[in-house]
């Protein structure tokens, strides 16, 4: 499992600099099940769509559809971060399964019925 915990003052920058630093530190991190949890996050982050599109293009590069299935658990309650998992970012990360949750542990252990490294 990978954990990512957005903080406040999250930005662009973060996200298309530091995320694909996890990936080429730790190459079979392609295998893990993801939670993303955004619950202390506040309205102070500057991170945009045009970003999430890089990050995305990255990550397609990168993965070259060997982690068909991995489940990225987002713990929000955020309204529209919802309506943006539930709708956009899917197509934008094929073959990755989103879910939103407000509860940490539902959302560890949702992500944790994906796909594991030993089961590729």
């Amino acid at each position: 499992m990978l954990f990512i915990d957005l903080a406040s003052g999250f930005t662009d920058y973060d996200l298309t600099k530091h995320i694909p630093t996890i990936w080429k530190e730790n190459p079979d991190i392609i295998w893990f099940n993801v939670v993303v949890d955004q619950h202390r996050n506040d309205e102070t982050n500057n991170w945009s769509w045009n970003g999430l599109l890089t990050i995305a293009q990255e990550w397609q590069a990168y993965a070259q559809g060997r982690n068909s299935g991995k489940h990225v658990a987002i713990v929000t309650e955020n309204y529209w971060i919802t309506q943006l998992v539930n709708k956009a970012l899917g197509p934008i990360f094929p073959g990755s399964t989103f879910k939103c949750f407000k509860d940490h542990a539902e959302a560890t252990a949702w992500a944790l019925t994906g796909p594991r490294p030993e089961m590729q």
